[in-house]
């Protein structure tokens, strides 16, 4: 057969897999007040981080439960990915991301090689902090009777993200405590916030 015709129908395929998982979001028709853009361009942006994070991971060859835990979470970084890349313009994402992409897949990497349970204890950091950070958006939506829509589709993802929290805490081993581990801790959140803000004005 043509080659066109694969190419055509893998086309096709791809187009229907991405509008199915922007109808499960209910995205299609989001409406985004413009005072929440900042935040959308920091949701793209933190998006795109999670994705490298856990796109690192997958490489780790010495650990098969954190290549599963990469797998599992990632899908759903992914997707939540595709959905803020619907939601806000190329011309408004983040003008950082290659930053956020090489930070993403540095901290998945990083962490990785200390062994499935620090690996947990950063995800459990990291989603810790997303979940705030989304709350912050959702709270902010309810006070201000703003875009139903998009109240909605924050509270899925808000849930999401604490599911993979509780997921990677489910799995720290009493070992994984101490002053060094709660330095990382504090220092992946710091750096989270940091990010955020960068992301919201450039």
């Amino acid at each position: 057969m043509r080659s066109d015709w694969f190419e055509t129908n893998g086309q096709s395929a791809l187009g229907n897999e991405q509008a199915a998982i922007l109808n499960h979001y209910a995205a299609h028709d989001v409406l985004v007040p413009s005072d929440l853009t900042p935040w959308m361009r920091s949701n793209h942006a933190g998006e795109t981080g999670a994705v490298f994070i856990y796109k690192a991971a997958s490489l780790a060859f010495w650990s098969k439960a954190i290549r599963q835990m990469a797998l599992e979470h990632g899908v759903t970084e992914r997707h939540h990915l595709l959905v803020m890349s619907h939601l806000i313009s190329t011309t408004e994402q983040s003008k950082l991301i290659p930053l956020w992409k090489l930070m993403g897949f540095g901290l998945g990497l990083f962490s990785s090689l200390f062994g499935y349970s620090f690996f947990c204890r950063t995800i459990q950091a990291v989603e810790t902090f997303v979940e705030q950070h989304y709350n912050h958006q959702i709270n902010y939506l309810i006070s201000t009777a703003q875009s139903d829509s998009l109240l909605q589709l924050l509270l899925r993802c808000c849930e999401e993200e604490a599911h993979h929290k509780l997921d990677a805490e489910s799995h720290l081993s009493h070992q994984c405590r101490g002053f060094w581990v709660g330095a990382w801790v504090k220092a992946v959140s710091r750096g989270s916030s940091v990010a955020v803000e960068a992301a919201k004005k450039i």
